[in-house]
């Protein structure tokens, strides 16, 4: 094993990485308390829109494609 201390190079390469890990941690704390977007809310009252019919062409499809 190795007495002393390390070399400038091992430890300043020590440093920069620990340096960057830190920062890099600190921007996903810091993207992470970011301000939530608030979800839209429902009015009352109002109904959903109907997005799809169930037609009688669409009855006879369906009874066609799972025979």
């Amino acid at each position: 094993m190795r007495e002393g201390k390390e070399s400038p190079e091992v430890q300043g390469g020590r440093r920069s990485f620990l340096k960057g890990l830190l920062t890099g941690a600190g921007v996903a704390v810091a993207l992470g308390m970011g301000p939530k977007k608030a979800a839209a809310q429902k009015k009352p009252g109002v109904p959903d829109p109907i997005l799809y019919r169930r037609t009688e062409e669409v009855e006879k499809y369906y009874r066609t494609l799972y025979r």
